[in-house]
């Protein structure tokens, strides 16, 4: 996976910087490239799942309404209706949101930097606003696209946001739009090998979220400068030597004198891994490249081959077989809806694992590098095996579930909780640390 991440961005160097044609080009591929690669997949799948009587069809223009169909009625139990009506394919979900900014389009008239980001798709504070009237779901190939509908309560509504590859069962209306029944997913890949997996200092400390600003609480930060340094006693000494910082650790680019003041107090201490997020002084654009070493204190960049590690985000740590994330990906999918509680939260991370792909909306309303590489290549879709652990930083508090015999992690924004976490990457032990 870091290999693939470190490709993509290579490629992206090559790419044209002509973005009425070749750029929209390439974001298409990312779509087809991948619709191609998990619809033999979930074929196979769906075949063992659906109702054999059900009609197959592989292209979704070919999915026509029938009489029967057309006369189903809304509140109709599943059970009684012939499994002959219905009807499956395989295709992207694409999401259309009222307040969803037009990213292809920008690019598409030449326009320079990125539209600004909402905090919501679907809903604007102020606003009277309802999911049904705001919010579209369809269901599209390389053929064209149909209208999902979920009238019948009784079926799980799956969060499913744009980019997601999925079989889907239904029959069509009488609006020719396509009532959901069921779904299916891609198989479930290998548990993630554990063999010679046990490192040495494999604890870490984990921070994200540090948003430092002309606001910051100076006595806060002094606290945790303390901590990290072991110039304070706490109800819990960390026992790691290693800081890794998971993304937001600057709210504005004028900060960086405070930062880099920061991380040279801490470094006399610990080693520091740092990851950037779409917030920091990085790409606007993912994956990010490292943070530019230019951009810090000359102390800093003299020490930076033995205790200052600048690394992509996201990042795959092939020893421990763990990906890091800053939450640039759960924070944009969020968006999509009413799901900024913990749990749906949870059952984003699980989906991701579902899915088998980390960054489904990229680039539709995730900023992502605009690449031309084939599916196989792509760093954002697993393939033979999961990781041991998928972490995420910036999360509104701790998060934590096992999913697949993936250990799943959030770590939550330190400006907002005080928080860090210590985790052992052998046994996924951890302890929250409150400040």
């Amino acid at each position: 996976i870091s290999k693939s991440i470190s490709n993509l961005i290579n490629s992206s160097n090559k790419t044209t910087t002509n973005p009425t044609t070749e750029n929209l080009n390439q974001f298409y591929k990312i779509y087809t490239n991948r619709l191609q690669y998990f619809r033999p997949k979930i074929k196979e799948e769906a075949t063992k799942k659906f109702p054999s009587k059900s009609t197959f069809y592989n292209k979704i223009l070919d999915i026509q309404p029938t009489n029967l169909s057309q006369s189903i009625k809304k509140n109709q139990e599943i059970n009684s209706i012939d499994p002959e009506t219905f009807c499956w394919a395989i295709g992207t979900i694409y999401t259309e949101m009222k307040y969803k900014p037009d990213i292809l389009n920008q690019v598409s008239q030449d326009l320079y930097g990125l539209p600004e980001r909402p905090n919501n798709y679907v809903y604007r504070e102020g606003n009277d606003d309802s999911e049904d009237s705001n919010k579209e779901i369809m269901f599209e190939d390389e053929s064209g696209r149909i209208i999902l509908q979920f009238d019948h309560t009784n079926i799980e509504k799956e969060i499913l946001v744009t980019g997601v590859v999925v079989g889907i069962l239904g029959y069509v209306d009488i609006n020719n739009d396509l009532q959901v029944i069921d779904y299916c997913f891609p198989p479930k890949l290998q548990p993630p090998t554990v063999e010679n997996v046990k490192q040495e200092n494999s604890k870490i400390l984990l921070i994200s979220g540090l948003d430092l600003s002309q606001d910051t609480n100076i006595e806060k930060l002094t606290t945790l400068q303390s901590y990290l340094s072991g110039a304070i006693n706490h109800n819990y000494n960390n026992e790691s030597n290693n800081l890794v910082i998971l993304g937001d650790s600057l709210l504005s680019y004028n900060n960086l004198a405070m930062f880099n003041e920061f991380l040279s107090t801490v470094i006399r201490a610990k080693t520091i891994t740092l990851i950037p997020s779409l917030n920091d002084p990085s790409d606007r654009l993912f994956p990010q490249r490292p943070i530019n070493l230019k951009l810090f204190d000359r102390l800093l960049q003299l020490n930076s081959n033995d205790v200052l590690s600048l690394q992509t985000n996201p990042t795959y740590w092939n020893s421990f077989k763990v990906f890091l994330e800053a939450g640039d990906t759960i924070n944009d999918i969020v968006k999509y809806g009413d799901y900024n509680n913990d749990s749906d939260r949870l059952e984003i991370m699980k989906n991701f694992i579902k899915w088998q792909n980390f960054a489904p909306t990229a680039p539709d309303t995730l900023s992502i590098q605009p690449f031309d590489i084939n599916e196989i290549d792509d760093p954002f879709v697993l393939k033979k095996e999961y990781p041991r652990a998928i972490i995420f930083g910036n999360q509104p508090s701790f998060l934590t579930a096992s999913y697949e015999n993936v250990e799943l992690i959030g770590v939550p924004k330190f400006a907002t909780t005080n928080q860090l976490l210590e985790l052992d990457l052998n046994s996924f032990k951890y302890k929250l640390i409150q400040l």
